[in-house]
């Protein structure tokens, strides 16, 4: 089934000018807002993480994108508010993942909890995190793109293919699109070809032209975390020379 993990991104330092009674009004309040919407997308909530969660969804790894979608869209809804009463904006990534887990009840008698077990729903988790590291929203693997019933449905760039610390094989991620601010999908649609024409060229071990590329997505899009992390790469790799046997996997050292 499709496993889901989101987080709000900075939650400490959202927190730190809050009391304590605070931090729990503001949780509530966004988990009463973004909840319902695994619900309405015949997911189930496996357990709450503090300001996130983790949910699964028996029935199509569809339903898991568009839960996600619609989870950004309510937080946006949430930040015209907060905008309105000068409070900082929120920020969520989250990750979804495709795979065999087993979900049910731990714990002892006079204490249990739902939760789900399976190497697949770790990796999920380092997906979420990711979402940190390239400055995106939403993250998807390969194996839940392969899973939808019509991946054409949704905007979306490839982003990576990366090795998430704790494992041995490389996997490749996807950034969805739709659950974005209008202004940012705009601009990485925009940009979208020179992305994928830097990226391509990266692969191969062809930096100078990567580099080129990857020049034009950041003069159009200056905040696209994720170009101006390849542009990093690129220089790396210029300075120290492609690896023997590159094929453009990134391996992770921090979850």
């Amino acid at each position: 089934m499709a496993v889901m993990f989101s987080d709000i991104r900075s939650f400490t330092t959202l927190s730190e000018s809050m009391t304590p009674q605070e931090n729990f009004d503001f949780v509530n309040a966004y988990l009463r807002q973004v909840s319902p919407v695994i619900r309405d997308h015949t997911g189930f909530i496996v357990k709450y993480l503090g300001d996130g969660m983790m949910a699964v969804f028996p029935n199509s790894a569809d339903d898991a994108v568009a839960a996600g979608i619609e989870k950004l869209k309510k937080v946006e809804e949430q930040n015209i508010i907060r905008i309105s009463k000068g409070e900082q904006l929120i920020k969520v990534g989250i990750g979804v993942h495709f795979g065999h887990m087993m979900v049910g009840m731990v714990g002892e008698s006079a204490r249990m909890q739902g939760d789900a077990f399976s190497d697949n729903v770790n990796l999920t988790a380092r997906l979420e995190s990711l979402t940190k590291f390239y400055g995106v929203s939403l993250v998807v693997s390969e194996q839940a793109l392969q899973h939808l019933s019509n991946a054409e449905q949704f905007q979306m760039r490839f982003l990576d293919r990366v090795i998430v610390k704790g494992r041995s094989e490389a996997i490749a991620i996807y950034e969805i699109l739709d659950g974005e601010l209008e202004e940012i999908r705009n601009l990485k649609l925009q940009t979208l070809a020179d992305f994928e024409s830097g990226l391509e060229h990266y692969r191969y071990g062809d930096c100078a032209q990567a580099k080129e590329y990857l020049q034009k997505v950041v003069a159009v899009n200056s905040s696209d975390k994720a170009a101006a992390l390849y542009l990093e790469r690129v220089e790396e790799l210029q300075q120290k020379g492609i690896p023997e046997g590159w094929c453009g996997v990134w391996a992770m050292t921090k979850k």
